[in-house]
């Protein structure tokens, strides 16, 4: 007899919170509540997306862990400070999809392979230069079971060359005038809300074909 009741997606939302993103601090913690009134109101999608919101700037910090989302007992918002590291968040994301994928199994659910989805608008500060580099095979590390599917979406400063580095399965990167602005930070959150609904409808994952003001990064790792 199949012990599974029902399959789900873990999923991380990313978010780049460092100094250089307080002018869209308004409009983040805006979308973050988009986002969870989406969830909340379509039990079809909550019900396979298992989603977790996790913040990084000198340090990296659970914003909202991995819950039903009935049970949020306050909605989440970030604080834009600090400086861009990356390898704290590697290591919190990699130490939260081992909790939560044991907790989802434990519960009943057969778990997809989780995805990540990074957004972030400048280039990594870890210090020696390099050292983000090392931290990433936290995450590519194909001996761990349950390593990621990572999509990323980078706008401002970031740099083609990380997102490529970073991402496994699908990387954009804002061109235009709207690369600076809040226009960019939103049309990344709506294709990250999109991709979610779609792969509830199909239960599994669906990734982005293009997103709006966005161009496709060619990637030098592919799950």
């Amino acid at each position: 007899m199949d012990r599974y009741k029902t399959k789900g997606l873990p999923a991380y939302l990313v978010l780049d919170t460092s100094y250089s993103m307080s002018t869209f601090e308004q409009l983040l913690n805006a979308t973050l509540l988009h986002i969870y009134d989406t969830l909340f109101v379509s039990p079809q999608t909550s019900e396979f997306i298992h989603l977790s919101v996790i913040s990084f700037n000198t340090q990296a910090h659970v914003v909202t862990p991995m819950t039903d989302i009935e049970d949020l007992q306050s909605l989440p918002t970030v604080v834009c400070a600090g400086a861009t590291n990356f390898v704290p968040m590697f290591e919190l994301v990699r130490g939260q999809i081992d909790s939560d994928v044991r907790a989802l199994s434990d519960a009943g659910v057969e778990v997809l392979r989780p995805v990540v989805f990074l957004l972030t608008d400048g280039a990594p500060t870890d210090k020696p230069a390099g050292a983000w580099q090392e931290g990433l095979k936290l995450l590519h590390d194909r001996s761990w079971k349950p390593y990621p599917n990572i999509i990323s979406y980078g706008f401002g400063s970031a740099g083609e060359q990380v997102l490529s580095r970073i991402s496994t399965v699908a990387a954009y990167l804002a061109e235009g005038d709207a690369a600076a602005t809040g226009a960019a930070l939103s049309e990344a959150l709506a294709s990250l809300l999109n991709s979610l609904v779609a792969s509830a409808k199909a239960r599994q994952l669906q990734v982005p074909e293009e997103v709006k003001g966005y161009k496709s990064i060619p990637l030098e790792h592919v799950n």
